[in-house]
């Protein structure tokens, strides 16, 4: 028997507090192992890491140790373009978390691909130096299902800080895809009981673990999962129609204000949620919701311009190491941008359209070290990655 069979025939996790909230015995369930789980989901999931140096003699994230909300805000605000208002409440809602034990802080963020749901998280934890974890809740299965189960979300934040324990218990489990477990989504039948299954890490419980430091996983210790912030993340496509029809009609069946409108449709609300087919008691911890913008040409522009994680930058950097200054007109940015906006998908398709662009330019200065020191970009490029000139 291998160290692994050995380590999965012996571990076993207590599941508390999902048997409490769905009235359900309370039983016992075989888990996989923390090294098959690391080894798994590290193919499947985006995970980050991080790791604070202030903490008090609990362990827990010192609050004095935690930079100036003002400044992280500024920090981000340089990476992530265009949800300047979304970035601040995200910030504020984290801080309140650390700050204000008291009140719970589930966070729901609502916007589609390539908005900035995720770059934000991890420009936050890092610059706070919170442990955290990106989850994809498509992977998950409600418990005694073949697939990964709740419980991997804790073994992964684990390891990205470093089997710390106290850090990891105020980290942060950001689950994308969220609204891909809903009750309407019919490829997924067991949707709503995988977000029920996630009731024991939103509550804020006790739950087994085997301990990090036994490498048999004979030793079971505990988990606090009461200062664990956790984000939702979705597109929730659809959801504006559920909100449109709301808006649109009152109990008297009379056309509300635009002026009322305008105000109300500003947010969802939770019973839009519901509607869209979450399960109310998953609703019900959600404390804040947020809905990230719909990037604009000018926003995407903006961010191949000033964005520090700009791909475009990033090149104009690696060229000038290279001893290669680009030059282009300005114009360049708002073509670039066009011509990604073609497939809605946000600020991730600038990526492809920039590395679409440089294609040729890079080959040319590697197959020919030290030959050039100038390269310019036409407007045409954006259609035609041949249009460059090389001196």
């Amino acid at each position: 028997m291998t160290r692994i069979q050995n380590l999965k025939k012996r571990t076993i996790l207590y599941s508390e507090n999902v048997t409490q909230e769905l009235g359900k015995d309370v039983k016992k369930s075989t888990t996989k192992s923390k090294s098959k789980s690391k080894a798994d989901n590290n193919q499947k999931n985006d995970f980050g890491s991080g790791r604070g140096n202030s903490k008090n003699n609990d362990g827990y994230r010192s609050k004095k140790g935690l930079p100036d909300i003002k400044n992280v805000e500024k920090n981000v605000l340089r990476c992530i373009m265009g949800q300047d208002r979304q970035v601040r409440q995200i910030i504020t809602a984290i801080y309140r978390a650390i700050h204000f034990r008291s009140i719970k802080s589930n966070i729901l963020i609502i916007g589609n691909s390539g908005t900035g749901k995720t770059e934000t998280i991890k420009q936050i934890a890092k610059r706070l130096q919170i442990p955290y974890t990106i989850e994809d809740a498509t992977k998950y299965t409600q418990e005694g299902y073949y697939g990964a189960d709740v419980n991997d979300m804790i073994y992964n934040l684990l390891d990205n800080a470093d089997q710390d324990i106290k850090m990891a218990q105020n980290g942060i489990i950001a689950i994308d895809e969220i609204d891909k477990k809903a009750g309407h989504q019919e490829h997924d039948v067991s949707g709503t009981e995988v977000l029920k299954s996630l009731l024991k890490i939103i509550e804020g419980t006790t739950i087994k673990i085997p301990s990090p430091e036994d490498p048999l996983g004979e030793e079971i210790i505990d988990f606090e999962t009461k200062n664990l912030i956790i984000i939702f993340l979705g597109a929730f496509s659809g959801l504006e129609k559920i909100r449109d029809k709301r808006l649109n009609t009152n109990p008297m069946g009379f056309t509300l204000g635009d002026a009322k409108k305008e105000v109300q449709k500003s947010r969802f609300l939770k019973q839009d949620l519901v509607n869209y087919g979450m399960p109310e008691e998953f609703v019900g911890r959600i404390d804040t919701i947020i809905e990230m913008n719909k990037l604009t040409k000018q926003d995407l522009s903006l961010i191949l311009r000033k964005s520090e994680l700009s791909i475009f930058r990033r090149y104009q950097s690696e060229l000038k190491k290279k001893g290669v200054v680009l030059s282009y007109d300005g114009k360049l940015f708002e073509c670039i941008a066009d011509e990604s906006m073609a497939l809605d998908t946000g600020a991730r398709e600038l990526s492809n359209t920039v590395n679409y662009i440089f294609e040729n330019v890079m080959y040319e200065i590697l197959a020919n070290p030290n030959k050039y020191t100038r390269c310019v970009l036409d407007l045409d490029v954006v259609k035609d990655n041949t249009k460059y000139r090389l001196s």
